[in-house]
């Protein structure tokens, strides 16, 4: 690894022992999303931090803006890459999941199209020129304005560069989260990195469009340890005494009819095989559809809203 004397992202060329903020256009749309470029003053690795692909999720967005603010490039090796947030228009829509230009979710469009909607057209930018030049990639989530969760991160377990995974899974020991879920997926922007062989992983914190202090230093810590890990920073990874518990096979549930959601358990309960954990009924009291747990297991995420449109996610759960 060389010292970068420049780098170019989104237009911003940065020297080494800088940092630059603005907003990087995408392709031929006049959609532009917020970044922060930090070109460190000795040679290192670069890392990618994406927060808000959903415009929603508060805790990592405003985790990702004061991170931005704070780094200073003349501490640290290498470069980090911040965008804050991806979804912009949602952000400002105070909407879920979807980007309002196209009804679409950024996040299950990756690698991209440069031929497609506008949706299309990000997560191609953001595979091609930002994920690409990465040697670390990291997808700050959370709950969703009508979603919660417990603490948690996801790591990839697909992918033919077998190395990457592995290193991405060690990464995982300097995270503070409860629990560690091992993702078959192959659609999401870092499942997609993945897949092309760059370590990646998905962080998850928060929910019910709130976002609290201790969450945002929460989600600053992890990722300060990441960079500590990565050689990023010059200090040693602090060693997290309470290790998360491994889920080993996770069950996601989306809604099958649109509807009133009302789920039978809460948040973090240990359920039983066949036990009902959730039905939806029509806005008139009929009972539309019933769900019940496959396997003993634990919910990690739940929708809070009344409110459930078809194929919306409303319940995860797992060993």
């Amino acid at each position: 690894m060389n010292i970068k004397e420049t780098i170019n992202y989104g237009g911003l060329i940065v020297s080494a022992g800088e940092k630059k903020t603005g907003f990087a256009k995408v392709l031929d749309t006049d959609y532009n999303f917020p970044l922060t470029v930090i070109n460190g003053s000795k040679e290192g690795k670069t890392l990618l931090i994406t927060s808000g692909i959903h415009g929603g999720e508060y805790p990592c967005i405003e985790a990702a803006i004061e991170l931005a603010q704070e780094i200073d490039p003349q501490k640290i090796s290498g470069q980090i890459i911040i965008i804050h947030p991806v979804n912009i228009s949602a952000y400002y829509a105070r909407i879920s999941y979807i980007l309002p230009e196209d009804g679409k979710n950024i996040n299950r469009l990756f690698p991209g199209n440069p031929e497609g909607t506008l949706g299309d057209k990000i997560a191609y930018v953001l595979t091609t020129e930002y994920q690409d030049k990465a040697d670390f990639y990291l997808d700050i989530h959370g709950g969703d304005i009508h979603e919660y969760l417990p603490p948690y991160v996801y790591y990839p377990g697909i992918g033919e560069n077998k190395d990457a995974l592995a290193y991405a899974e060690l990464a995982t020991n300097f995270l503070n989260a409860k629990y560690k879920v091992k993702s078959s997926a192959t659609t999401g922007a870092y499942n997609s990195a993945a897949i092309r062989g760059i370590p990646s992983l998905l962080i998850e914190r928060g929910g019910r469009g709130l976002w609290s202090k201790e969450e945002v230093e929460n989600y600053k810590n992890d990722i300060k340890n990441i960079m500590r890990f990565l050689q990023i920073l010059p200090e040693t990874p602090i060693s997290i005494l309470e290790k998360p518990t491994l889920i080993t096979k996770a069950v996601y549930l989306d809604a099958t009819t649109s509807g009133c959601w009302y789920p039978c358990v809460k948040l973090e309960e240990r359920v039983k095989k066949g036990q009902k954990i959730g039905e939806i009924k029509d806005v008139f009291g009929k009972t539309l559809a019933e769900y019940y747990s496959d396997f003993d297991s634990i919910i990690l995420f739940m929708t809070t809203s009344l409110a459930i449109n078809k194929d919306d996610p409303i319940i995860t759960y797992g060993i």
